[in-house]
């Protein structure tokens, strides 16, 4: 059965501090599962979107962020519309956004080849799951926003899909190198839910009924950043297939609802080198309950990383 191998394609985040006001509509939940598995997250914008600045006439560019809406007076959705449009076209008339404004241009079929390239209708990522609802059937993952990897912005999408993952291989992080994992899922499997937000926070959705089958759904409670404490703790992730492990970790400072920690388990240390890209969403415990999410990571030393208060998170938006 052919597998389908991707890598991590999210570029690394230096850790800042975040500031953000309170979410008094934040509804009070009182526990989660915990989850740790590894994902693919595939994101469909709905349009064709332009991730880098074209030059398509001696005088004109299309800018990184432009979207094309019509090619020859023809709707254009993804990248397959795109290359049938093209099809025994002499002289092509685009439409697209810039800005909010539309705009027509007539580029040649020359002009166009050089286009195509930097043309995107979709984006993914890996990341990991930080919790399930078994009541409302909500997930939350990342704990933090899938961006264009070569544009560094964030399109609007039209729908998304996760997919459970295996880690094939895992390169190293060290200081001034984060490491990142190969994943694989083979080339027929289904998506195990929906994504419906992507924002500061995370990537939010509804996983399907079967989705978890073969995972425990043991709740845990779910704290206030007031109750998080410095000290030991673990962090809940996957090195290993779709193996779910916990790791231990030390938090040593907490800061509203930001927390710094540093990996203590020589396990993890010796097999990563401590925080890895794909590690972000993976669910951090302390006394047996859900206090937080990794977010980021110190690229010089990547046995430190920064949380996100779960609570915050499970806020959706600041």
């Amino acid at each position: 059965m052919q597998k389908n191998y991707r890598k991590w394609s999210l570029m690394p985040l230096l850790f800042f501090t975040l500031f953000f006001a309170n979410n008094s509509a934040f509804a009070e939940q009182t526990s989660v599962v915990p989850l740790g598995q590894s994902i693919q997250i595939d994101l469909h914008y709905g349009t064709v979107f332009v991730n880098n600045d074209v030059l398509i006439s001696d005088d004109e560019w299309l800018r990184t962020g432009d979207s094309i809406h019509l090619i020859n007076n023809k709707p254009v959705t993804n990248l397959i519309d795109v290359k049938s449009h093209l099809k025994d076209s002499t002289q092509i008339i685009i439409q697209y956004e810039h800005k909010k404004e539309k705009y027509t241009k007539s580029i040649t079929p020359n002009q166009m080849v050089k286009l195509l390239p930097f043309l995107r209708d979709a984006t993914e990522g890996i990341g990991t799951l930080t919790y399930f609802d078994p009541n409302t059937k909500e997930f939350g993952a990342l704990g933090h926003q899938i961006v264009d990897q070569q544009s560094g912005i964030t399109p609007n999408f039209s729908e998304g899909s996760i997919y459970l993952s295996s880690i094939e291989q895992i390169k190293k992080s060290t200081p001034g190198n984060p490491g990142y994992k190969i994943t694989s899922h083979t080339s027929n499997t289904l998506p195990i839910g929906g994504v419906n937000e992507n924002n500061v926070y995370g990537v939010f959705g509804k996983l399907d009924n079967s989705a978890l089958e073969n995972i425990s759904m043991q709740e845990v409670e779910i704290v206030d950043p007031e109750e998080i404490v410095t000290g030991k703790a673990v962090m809940r992730t996957s090195i290993d297939g779709k193996k779910v492990q916990d790791f231990a970790i030390e938090i040593s400072s907490v800061e509203g609802h930001i927390f710094q920690f540093t990996v203590t388990d020589k396990k993890l240390i010796e097999k990563t080198g401590g925080i890895l890209q794909g590690m972000s969403g993976s669910p951090i415990m302390q006394k047996d309950k859900l206090i937080g999410v990794i977010t980021h990571m110190y690229v010089d030393r990547p046995e430190n990383g920064a949380a996100l208060a779960i609570t915050e998170m499970m806020k959706k938006s600041p």
